[in-house]
This record gives C-alpha cells, structure tokens and sequence, in this order.
C-alpha cells in the first residue's frame, strides 16, 4: 500500500498544495490504491511535500519522481496511448505550471496583503494539534520564506500588474488547447491532466481575491474542465 504524506485538504479542494492535489488525482487517475498521512518535513526526502513511502520503504519525494516511479514499478501508465508529438506537448504544458504558474498563485497567496489576510490561518491550521498562536507563527515563518523564494525566483521583481498578465497568459494557454474537448488530449484523462487540475483549481477555486482567478472564471471550458475532473476523481468531496 502507498501512503501518500501530505497536509490536510482546504477551501473545498483536495489540497491546497499543487503538487500534492496532481499527486493524488494521478493515483486515482491511475488507479492505484492509496492512503493519506501527516506529514513531516524533518522525514520528507527533498524537504517538500508531497512524498510516500511503499510497504513502509524509505520515502520518496518530488511528485514528477514519483508518478515516473510508479509507472514502472506498477505497470499504471495513462499516457500509454498518446503519441511523441503528445507526451512533449504535454511535458511542456506541466512545466509551466509548475515552473511558471505556480509563482502566480504563490504571489497571490502570499504577496497580496487581503489574500494573505485569509489565507494566513488556513495554512497555520494545517498544522494539526497544535495551539492557535503556535499555528499562526509557524504561518509567518513560512510567509517569510516564501516570499524569500519568490524574490529568489525573480517573479516578486514584477509589479503586481505584470504578474497577473503572465498568470492569465498561461490559464489562456491552457483554455485554447483544451478547447472543446473533455480532456486536455481528448476523451480520456492523461497525467497532464493531474497537473492541469491540481493547479488551476488552486488559482480559480479559492476565495481569494485575483486578476487571474477572474480570468479563469470567465473561460467557462476551463471552469467545466474543473467541475469535470471533481466529479470523476473527488466526487464525494463538499465544496467550501
């Protein structure tokens, strides 16, 4: 059985991390049984979340690592039936995501004062247990840095105007080539599809406050994509 370690799901959504919400949409995806643990940094391989471990096995972390562990160790692979010319478009559609959408919703959430005002304890409640005040300082370290990161990065070095055209890009991006059809490459479901809903849910499902969450909301085949994706994967998960 694989234990899958990640925070608690928030907002409505399987998870408010990206990574882990592509994650666990893969495993249902996949078909692959699963169960849920808490996390703990000081045992995640790569310091990150999400990470699992196989019949209590060292943990691996990094989801793109695991999802390439997992199609060849059991044999699930949902992109079997696509073409070269699919698997790299696809692989170029996850990267930015990954690479490039995500500083988007990490400005939102963390840069944006009133967005940060409701996200702040949220996140501190995420550590489980623990007292209010003690969840909320660990939320501020956090925030620090995160924001260090996004500095780092180079995305905090546009105004918030730039930013918010480069996240609508991207959500366009996907709007064009999803088109009409139910899946990102047509009728069935692909792991670019994992990846396309754990991240754009977190941009256009949350109540926060965006240029980019608006945009998102106006392409209606993105919003049925989404509600799509829920109703075959969490269906019975409540929204917020």
């Amino acid at each position: 059985m694989i234990r899958l370690f990640q925070p608690p799901g928030a907002w409505g959504l399987p998870n408010l991390s990206p990574a882990c919400m592509k994650l666990e949409t893969w495993l249902r995806l996949a078909g692959i049984p699963y169960e849920l643990a808490p996390h703990d940094f000081s045992v995640a391989p790569k310091g990150k979340i999400p990470y699992v471990t196989e019949d209590d096995g060292a943990p691996l972390g990094d989801s793109t690592f695991i999802i390439e562990h997992l199609v060849k160790t059991r044999g699930h692979d949902p992109d079997a039936g696509l073409s070269r010319e699919q698997r790299a478009i696809g692989l170029a559609f996850r990267r930015m995501l990954k690479e490039n959408l995500y500083w988007v919703l990490i400005q939102m959430r963390f840069r944006d004062a009133h967005n940060w005002s409701l996200y702040r304890p949220v996140l501190g409640g995420m550590q489980v247990g623990k007292p209010v005040e003690v969840q909320l300082a660990i939320a501020d370290a956090i925030h620090k840095g995160i924001c260090e990161q996004i500095a780092g990065q180079g995305m905090a070095r546009h105004s918030a105007e730039e930013i918010d055209r480069i996240g609508i890009g991207d959500l366009s991006a996907v709007s064009d080539v999803l088109g009409d059809k139910p899946f990102f490459f047509g009728e069935q479901p692909t792991s670019t599809d994992a990846t396309i809903y754990g991240y754009v849910a977190n941009i256009i499902e949350v109540p926060l406050v965006s240029a980019v969450l608006d945009h998102g909301r106006a392409l209606p085949n993105l919003v049925s994509y989404c509600d799509r994706m829920r109703a075959r994967y969490f269906p019975d998960l409540p929204r917020a």
